[in-house]
């Protein structure tokens, strides 16, 4: 009895040790008030191709099947596992992805295989202008679908179960880079209930938006502020509730909009702010040797409207396009940005993975400009340029508008007459995917590491853009209008190419062929570059070249967390006074 008495007594000492050594209930992790980028009014992945910024918050909200590292290689996302079932006697191509089990989005609901289907429905329906549908083509059905064709139900992906994501393809199919596809930020998983309906709103609300990624938004005040928290379901293990703390280590990144970019410095400078990737040029050129920057798979670049005059004209287009300082726009813009020498940007890799495309493609971009050329070329195009007035539409970005500023003194000297244009939001969606445009300035960002998601959109039938189901017409240009014969049948065999070495041939041909039809002018290649706090360790960089806080650090953040939150506390006690005044 003693004996027992004693092995109780020790037990009870144990575990009062250990409970003093346990996680405080109290302490959820870091509070960190960060600059990741301007506002965003929509956090929907599917338009995610003409803005670089809304990637790297993205990027924060979803995961997809499989990720890319820092080194661009694949690794697990919500796939756990993949294997394939080929039987090339019968002509049968499966692959199938067995989901994790245990990642939910944040409303507690789990991530189903049909979310997947949905996903990809949504982006391959005629009724939908995506980009990304091209990545998807090799499965059943995908184009004619795309086509209006065929319906939903036949398209070759299936949910045999909710963990188990079946996909059918046309015939033999590169395993590799289908794997790399889907880690592209457009193809993540999204909830058909959140969605249908309200395909224009429900990323732009709380109502009907949920995250599942690491994180997820929170306090999102339009004009204001917003909160990207710690998903308490990300890959949740049922055994630990708590198990999330040892996958994302940071409770809230806070995004303050009400201040400038200039405050935000200053907040930083004085230890307020823990990471700011958010820079003005002065700001930037200031810190400019402490960055740590990163190249982004996105280029600053017009694009022409070649279904009207003058820019019908693939001469007119080019002088435009060359009479152009590039190295002069990225001194413009500044914040580290590089003058562009083609349309695929650093970050996309050669036939070899540990190669770079652009690198091995040389410069087909002139950085400086030759405006005796574009003369030359304008006179030969047969057009009078005083003729003709060009709008310049950009977003009310402060770099974007003093490039426009730039460019319409260029434009000027060749003779025509310049008109700039800016706006934001919905109006320049419209502007740009109903073609009401003449020159348009957009960040055309890859979906994926491999230069054919940069270049198959300019073919006809690979441009992903929307149809009328009711018409006759099958098939939509690309938003520029192109539709050249040559180039249509280049990106074609290019998609049909399972030899890896003809292949990356014909992407570089197909690279060269679309700078020579110049319906798009290539300005500077975008980068991530941030200043991090030496209180902040263990940041990573995504394979597409944003910041991941999954693991992030913060020393000591037990006391900056105690002010924030009564900061936080007062503002709500501030409003409900202020309500109660209101209603009296």
């Amino acid at each position: 009895m003693k004996k027992l008495v004693s092995l109780i007594l020790v037990c009870l000492m144990l575990a009062a040790t250990l409970s003093g050594c346990a996680v405080d209930p109290e302490d959820k992790g870091a509070i960190m008030p960060v600059a990741i980028s301007k506002e965003m009014k929509a956090y929907d992945p599917v338009p995610m191709i003409y803005d670089s910024e809304l990637v790297m918050n993205t990027g924060l909200l979803y995961e997809g099947l499989t990720v890319l590292d820092e080194d661009g290689d694949v690794q697990e996302g919500i796939a756990k596992e993949w294997y394939t079932d080929i039987d090339e006697a019968r002509g049968e191509y499966w692959l199938y992805f067995e989901l994790e089990d245990e990642t939910s989005w944040d409303d507690e609901k789990y991530v189903q295989a049909d979310d997947f289907v949905y996903a990809w429905r949504r982006i391959l329906s005629p009724t939908t202008s995506s980009p990304a549908a091209c990545l998807l083509y090799g499965i059943k059905n995908a184009k004619a679908y795309k086509a209006g064709d065929v319906t939903a139900d036949d398209l070759g992906v299936y949910a045999e179960s909710d963990t188990l994501l079946k996909v059918e393809f046309e015939g033999p199919f590169d395993l590799d880079l289908f794997l790399e596809n889907v880690s592209s930020p457009a193809l993540v998983a999204q909830r058909e209930d959140n969605v249908y309906g309200r395909e224009d709103t429900w990323s732009a609300s709380l109502d009907h938006f949920a995250a599942n990624g690491p994180f997820t938004l929170k306090n999102f005040i339009m004009g204001e502020s917003v909160t990207f928290q710690r998903n308490p379901v990300y890959r949740r293990q049922k055994e630990s509730d708590s198990a999330v703390y040892e996958i994302v280590s940071p409770w809230k990144l806070q995004q303050d909009f009400t201040i400038s970019a200039e405050e935000q410095m200053e907040k930083f400078n004085k230890g307020d702010i823990y990471y700011i990737s958010n820079f003005t040029k002065e700001t930037y050129a200031k810190n400019e040797d402490d960055m740590e920057v990163t190249d982004l798979m996105s280029v600053y670049s017009y694009f022409f409207n070649t279904t009207k005059a003058p820019f019908d004209n693939k001469q007119v287009r080019q002088a435009l396009s060359i009479s152009l300082d590039r190295n002069k726009i990225a001194s413009i813009s500044g914040k580290g940005v590089k003058p562009a020498t083609g349309i695929v940007t650093y970050g996309v890799h050669d036939e070899d993975t540990d190669d770079s495309f652009r690198e091995e493609g040389g410069d087909l971009v002139k950085t400086s400009a030759d405006v005796k050329k574009a003369k030359d070329l304008i006179a030969k195009s047969g057009i009078k340029a005083s003729d003709y007035t060009i709008e310049i539409y950009t977003l009310r970005d402060t770099a974007d508008v003093e490039i426009a500023k730039y460019t319409k003194e260029v434009w000027e000297s060749l003779g025509f007459k310049v008109k700039l244009s800016s706006g934001g939001g919905r109006n320049y969606t419209n502007k740009l995917y109903t073609g009401n445009f003449d020159v348009i300035g957009i960040d055309y960002q890859g979906l994926t590491p491999d230069a054919f998601s940069f270049l198959a959109p300019f073919a006809k039938e690979y441009s992903g853009e929307a149809i009328d189901i009711n018409s006759d017409v099958r098939t939509a240009t690309h938003v520029t209008g192109l539709d050249d014969a040559d180039y249509n049948k280049l990106i074609d065999n290019i998609f049909k190419t399972m030899d890896v070495e003809k292949r990356i041939k014909l992407l570089h041909d197909a690279e060269k062929k679309l700078v020579d039809l110049c319906p798009i002018a290539p300005l500077h290649f975008n980068v991530n570059a941030y200043l991090a706090s030496d209180r902040l360790d263990d940041l990573e960089v995504s394979g597409y070249g944003y910041t991941i806080f999954t693991e992030a650090d913060l020393d000591d953040y037990e006391e900056s967390n105690k002010i924030l939150i009564e900061e936080e506390n007062k503002r709500k006690q501030a409003e409900i006074e202020a309500n109660k005044k209101k209603n009296q």
